[in-house]
Protein backbone atom coordinates (compact mmCIF):
# COMPACT_ATOMS: atom_id res chain seq x y z
CA UNK A 1 0.00 0.00 0.00
CA UNK A 2 1.45 3.26 -1.37
CA UNK A 3 0.68 6.49 1.11
CA UNK A 4 1.06 10.32 0.01
CA UNK A 5 2.31 12.84 2.78
CA UNK A 6 1.79 16.71 2.34
CA UNK A 7 1.75 19.07 4.59
CA UNK A 8 1.19 23.20 5.01
CA UNK A 9 0.01 23.55 1.22
CA UNK A 10 -1.29 26.65 2.53
CA UNK A 11 -3.82 27.28 -0.62
CA UNK A 12 -1.47 26.71 -3.34
CA UNK A 13 -2.94 25.60 -6.24
CA UNK A 14 -0.14 25.00 -8.65
CA UNK A 15 1.99 23.40 -5.58
CA UNK A 16 -1.55 21.48 -4.90
CA UNK A 17 -1.81 20.19 -8.73
CA UNK A 18 1.96 18.83 -8.68
CA UNK A 19 0.77 16.95 -5.64
CA UNK A 20 -1.70 15.50 -7.24
CA UNK A 21 -0.50 14.74 -10.38
CA UNK A 22 2.95 13.09 -8.02
CA UNK A 23 0.20 10.76 -6.16
CA UNK A 24 -1.86 10.05 -9.15
CA UNK A 25 1.88 8.90 -11.07
CA UNK A 26 3.08 6.54 -7.99
CA UNK A 27 -0.88 5.31 -7.71
CA UNK A 28 -0.89 5.59 -3.93
CA UNK A 29 -4.36 4.55 -2.25
CA UNK A 30 -4.09 7.06 0.60
CA UNK A 31 -3.22 11.24 0.83
CA UNK A 32 -2.50 12.25 4.25
CA UNK A 33 -2.56 15.84 5.09
CA UNK A 34 -0.59 17.41 8.20
CA UNK A 35 -3.09 21.03 8.02
CA UNK A 36 -2.82 23.97 6.69
CA UNK A 37 -5.03 22.99 3.55
CA UNK A 38 -6.73 26.75 4.17
CA UNK A 39 -9.64 26.55 1.39
CA UNK A 40 -12.46 24.24 0.87
CA UNK A 41 -11.55 23.91 -3.20
CA UNK A 42 -8.35 23.18 -2.23
CA UNK A 43 -9.27 19.82 -0.22
CA UNK A 44 -11.91 19.33 -2.73
CA UNK A 45 -9.27 18.38 -5.15
CA UNK A 46 -7.14 16.27 -2.82
CA UNK A 47 -10.62 14.34 -2.02
CA UNK A 48 -11.50 13.83 -5.76
CA UNK A 49 -8.55 11.19 -6.45
CA UNK A 50 -9.66 8.47 -8.05
CA UNK A 51 -9.82 5.64 -5.57
CA UNK A 52 -7.50 7.38 -3.04
CA UNK A 53 -8.69 8.02 0.58
CA UNK A 54 -7.95 11.18 2.28
CA UNK A 55 -6.86 11.60 5.72
CA UNK A 56 -5.90 14.92 7.13
CA UNK A 57 -5.95 17.16 10.81
CA UNK A 58 -6.57 21.02 10.79
CA UNK A 59 -4.00 23.33 11.08
CA UNK A 60 -3.88 26.54 12.72
CA UNK A 61 -4.92 28.37 9.01
CA UNK A 62 -7.24 26.40 8.09
CA UNK A 63 -10.73 28.79 9.19
CA UNK A 64 -13.22 27.08 7.43
CA UNK A 65 -13.30 24.10 9.27
CA UNK A 66 -16.60 23.19 8.82
CA UNK A 67 -16.65 23.10 4.98
CA UNK A 68 -13.23 21.19 4.82
CA UNK A 69 -15.26 18.83 7.43
CA UNK A 70 -17.91 18.80 4.76
CA UNK A 71 -16.11 18.29 2.10
CA UNK A 72 -13.69 15.42 3.18
CA UNK A 73 -17.10 13.58 4.56
CA UNK A 74 -18.41 13.61 1.69
CA UNK A 75 -16.01 11.82 -0.06
CA UNK A 76 -16.01 9.63 2.66
CA UNK A 77 -12.26 10.76 4.28
CA UNK A 78 -11.35 11.84 7.48
CA UNK A 79 -10.23 15.33 8.93
CA UNK A 80 -10.13 16.02 12.72
CA UNK A 81 -9.16 18.57 15.19
CA UNK A 82 -6.22 18.06 16.91
CA UNK A 83 -4.60 14.63 16.84
CA UNK A 84 -5.42 12.17 14.68
CA UNK A 85 -4.42 7.78 15.32
CA UNK A 86 -5.68 5.35 13.28
CA UNK A 87 -4.73 2.46 11.17
CA UNK A 88 -3.60 2.45 7.47
CA UNK A 89 -3.14 -0.97 6.11
CA UNK A 90 -1.62 -2.85 9.25
CA UNK A 91 0.46 0.07 10.37
CA UNK A 92 -0.71 2.39 13.11
CA UNK A 93 -0.80 5.70 12.49
CA UNK A 94 -0.25 9.21 14.90
CA UNK A 95 -0.83 12.43 12.81
CA UNK A 96 -0.87 16.13 14.21
CA UNK A 97 -0.26 19.31 12.82
CA UNK A 98 1.91 21.19 15.29
CA UNK A 99 4.59 18.81 16.73
CA UNK A 100 3.49 20.33 20.06
CA UNK A 101 0.47 18.33 20.57
CA UNK A 102 2.69 15.32 20.31
CA UNK A 103 3.92 15.19 23.43
CA UNK A 104 6.12 12.27 24.37
CA UNK A 105 4.29 10.22 21.71
CA UNK A 106 7.60 9.53 19.41
CA UNK A 107 9.33 7.96 21.84
CA UNK A 108 6.40 5.31 23.44
CA UNK A 109 7.27 3.33 20.39
CA UNK A 110 3.63 2.48 20.22
CA UNK A 111 3.15 4.12 16.56
CA UNK A 112 4.76 2.76 12.94
CA UNK A 113 4.08 6.03 11.62
CA UNK A 114 3.79 9.39 12.77
CA UNK A 115 3.46 12.89 10.56
CA UNK A 116 3.12 16.18 11.41
CA UNK A 117 3.83 19.87 9.79
CA UNK A 118 3.15 23.44 10.38
CA UNK A 119 7.18 23.86 10.96
CA UNK A 120 7.49 23.96 7.10
CA UNK A 121 11.12 21.64 7.68
CA UNK A 122 11.42 18.73 5.97
CA UNK A 123 12.44 16.36 9.04
CA UNK A 124 12.13 12.44 8.37
CA UNK A 125 13.86 9.76 10.69
CA UNK A 126 13.38 6.80 12.62
CA UNK A 127 13.14 6.52 16.32
CA UNK A 128 13.54 2.84 17.14
CA UNK A 129 10.57 1.22 14.81
CA UNK A 130 9.07 4.32 14.06
CA UNK A 131 8.83 6.33 10.94
CA UNK A 132 8.34 10.10 11.96
CA UNK A 133 7.83 12.40 9.22
CA UNK A 134 7.28 16.16 8.14
CA UNK A 135 7.40 16.54 4.68
CA UNK A 136 7.99 20.00 5.05
CA UNK A 137 6.55 23.02 2.64
CA UNK A 138 6.40 22.24 -0.80
CA UNK A 139 7.54 18.42 -0.35
CA UNK A 140 5.32 15.18 -0.90
CA UNK A 141 6.49 11.97 0.66
CA UNK A 142 5.37 8.87 -1.28
CA UNK A 143 5.78 5.77 1.27
CA UNK A 144 5.49 2.45 0.80
CA UNK A 145 3.63 0.95 3.93
CA UNK A 146 5.06 -2.50 3.65
CA UNK A 147 8.58 -2.05 3.50
CA UNK A 148 8.50 1.28 4.63
CA UNK A 149 10.34 2.95 2.20
CA UNK A 150 10.32 6.54 1.09
CA UNK A 151 10.60 9.09 -1.67
CA UNK A 152 10.86 12.54 -1.70
CA UNK A 153 9.78 14.66 -3.75
CA UNK A 154 9.94 18.85 -4.39
CA UNK A 155 6.67 20.24 -5.65
CA UNK A 156 7.64 24.04 -6.49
Amino acid sequence: MKVGIITDTHDKQTLLKKAIEVFTEHNVDCVLHAGDITSPSSVQALTEIDHVKFIGVFGNCDSDKPALKSIVSSHEGEIQRGVYRGKIGDRKLLMAHDPRALGDMPITGDFDLIVYGHTHIQDIHRQGNTLIINPGQSWAVILDLDSMNYETIYLD
